[in-house]
C-alpha cells in the first residue's frame, strides 16, 4: 500500500480509514469516558476568545470532546472517517440536538464549509496521521472557512515523547513504528513536533493566540488565530 505520491511512506486513505474501522469495532470502549485533557483547556480559551459560534471538528472518534463543547453552547459538526466512531456517538441517547455527527475524513469535512463560515475549527490528536499533503490541505482549507477573528485549536505529540525515538525514521520527526504495539491500528508513520515546526503552521495564515506545552503529556496545545 502506498500514500499519495508527495508522501512516500504513508498508507493510502483508504488504509488508514480501514484500520481505525478495525480499531473501534474491536475495542468499542477506545477514546470513551470524559472530555479530553485538550477539550478542557480549550475551553477557557473560547469562553474568552470565541464565546459562540458554530465549531467544527475534525477526528472527532465517537464524540468525548464534541459533547463537552455542545454543552457549552456551540454548534457543533463532529467529523471522522472511521463510520463505526461516527455510528457509536450517533447511538449515544444523550447527544444535544446542537451536535451533529457525520462520517467524512478531514480534508472533505473543511471542504466542505462555506468561505468565513466557522468560528472555531478544533483537532485533537489527528494532525499526528495526516502525511504532509493531506495536511497541508487542511491548514488551506481551515483559513479559508474561518471568520476573520475565528479560532483554529490543535493539539498535537511532541518530539519529546519516548516514542518519538522509536521505529524508522520516514522523514524528519516522522517515525513508522517496525514493531507495532499490540492493538496498533495500522504500520503507519506518525508525526511528532517541536516548536519550530509548530510555528510553520500558524504561518500558513493564521496568529498565534495562545500555546501550552504539557510535559507530562508531552503535548502541546494550540490556539490559532485567522486575521
Amino acid at each position: 500500500m502506498s500514500g499519495d505520491p508527495g508522501d512516500p511512506g504513508w498508507p493510502d486513505l483508504e488504509a488508514r480509514r480501514a484500520g481505525f474501522e478495525r480499531m473501534y469495532r474491536t475495542q468499542p470502549e477506545r477514546f470513551g469516558g470524559p472530555a479530553s485533557r485538550f477539550c478542557e483547556w480549550a475551553l477557557p480559551v473560547l469562553s474568552e476568545l470565541v464565546p459562540s459560534g458554530r465549531l467544527l471538528e475534525l477526528g472527532s472518534g465517537p464524540g468525548r470532546d464534541a459533547r463537552r463543547l455542545a454543552r457549552a453552547g456551540y454548534e457543533v459538526r463532529a467529523t471522522d472517517y472511521a463510520r463505526a466512531a461516527i455510528e457509536r456517538a450517533q447511538a449515544d441517547p444523550a447527544t444535544p440536538p446542537n451536535l451533529r455527527f457525520e462520517a467524512v475524513d478531514a480534508v472533505a469535512a473543511v471542504r466542505g464549509e462555506d468561505d468565513s463560515s466557522l468560528d472555531v475549527v478544533y483537532a485533537h490528536a489527528l494532525y499526528m496521521m495526516l502525511p504532509d499533503s493531506e495536511l497541508s490541505a487542511v491548514l488551506r482549507e481551515t483559513h479559508r472557512a474561518l471568520r476573520p477573528g475565528g479560532l483554529h485549536l490543535f493539539g498535537v505529540r511532541s518530539v519529546t515523547d519516548p516514542q518519538a525515538s522509536l521505529g524508522e525514521e520516514v522523514a524528519p520527526d516522522v517515525r513508522r513504528r517496525t514493531d507495532p504495539p499490540a492493538g496498533a491500528v495500522i504500520a503507519a508513520p506518525y508525526r511528532y513536533f517541536r516548536p519550530e515546526t509548530i510555528d510553520r503552521l500558524t504561518a500558513q495564515g493564521f496568529e498565534r493566540a495562545r500555546t501550552d506545552f504539557r510535559s507530562d503529556l508531552h503535548f502541546w496545545f494550540i490556539a490559532d488565530r485567522r486575521p
